[in-house]
């Protein structure tokens, strides 16, 4: 409920978006931050903050100087990665006696690019792509659709075990079945709805069958996203990553899944946008 109060009125004022972004943006990094010091590393404060401040600056220069979404992510693929990359060399030479420098820079990096490309691309969706708020649906509700619907698969269905040592209840039966419900879902979605606010013209079938494939990837990038906090949270020690939600976790046990999936829905904006 929390998400859709800030979600919903961004379909008429993309500010609310925003601001729901920079809360979740804010969140994750700080749980991030205490996860991998959990886990005895020690990424550099500074240098996080200041990367999550050249992302939102990039947005903040597209508003200004009216720019297109594809010279956006340009400019934030040219400066935020680079910056990413350079902080495991600005950390060695600020700690010289630090044995790990190179690896807390690493970390601190990491940690920018995986908190802030996601959030970059929502906020882009909505501010400088037609309807771009639409795609954003696929992108935040598309993982819960496919985690609900991969538990009750794995739970009628489930005895192959898909990677025992990350997820011990995965099965590959749940996650078939959550990644075809996903697919029908966002499939079912485009045809009745972003087909007709867009007005592609390559014919429904068609078109039915690329939101089909893309919704597989959604899905398949959705789980792929769970897995990748679930290997953070046993190689650092933790259970969960917060209580801010009690009993469902902290913010990135909530939106680890949809880190990965609203970059694919803005590359399906993009898509509908420039080659339709």
């Amino acid at each position: 409920m929390l998400v859709l109060s800030f979600f919903v009125p961004a379909l008429w004022w993309p500010v609310t978006g925003v601001v729901m972004a920079v809360i979740i943006g804010v969140v994750a990094c700080v749980e991030m931050y205490k996860a991998i010091r959990n886990g005895g590393y020690h990424p550099s404060r500074l240098l996080l903050i200041i990367g999550m401040c050249l992302a939102t600056l990039i947005v903040i220069s597209g508003l200004i100087f009216k720019l297109k979404v594809e010279s956006i992510m340009a400019l934030y693929l040219i400066v935020v990665c680079m910056y990413c990359v350079s902080c495991g060399i600005n950390l060695p030479l600020v700690r010289p006696e630090d044995d790990k420098a190179f690896l807390n820079g690493m970390f601190t990096g990491g940690m920018i690019f995986y908190i802030s490309f996601p959030l970059f691309c929502f906020v882009s969706a909505l501010l400088f792509v037609p309807n771009g708020w639409y795609y954003m649906v696929i992108g935040l509700f598309a993982p819960w659709g496919t985690d609900t619907f991969a538990y009750f698969t794995g739970v009628a269905l489930g005895k192959h075990k898909i990677v025992p040592h990350i997820s011990p209840k995965k099965t590959w039966e749940g996650c078939i079945g959550g990644s075809l419900f996903c697919a029908v879902c966002v499939t079912v979605y485009c045809c009745l709805v972003i087909y007709r606010y867009d007005e592609i013209g390559i014919g429904i079938v068609p078109y039915g069958v690329l939101t089909f494939c893309l919704g597989l990837l959604i899905s398949v990038m959705s789980q792929l996203g769970d897995w990748f906090c679930s290997v953070i949270k046993r190689r650092t020690g933790i259970k969960d990553f917060s209580n801010l939600f009690p009993g469902h976790g902290g913010m990135l046990d909530r939106f680890d899944s949809t880190f990965f999936t609203l970059p694919v829905a803005l590359l399906l904006a993009l898509f509908a946008s420039n080659l339709f």
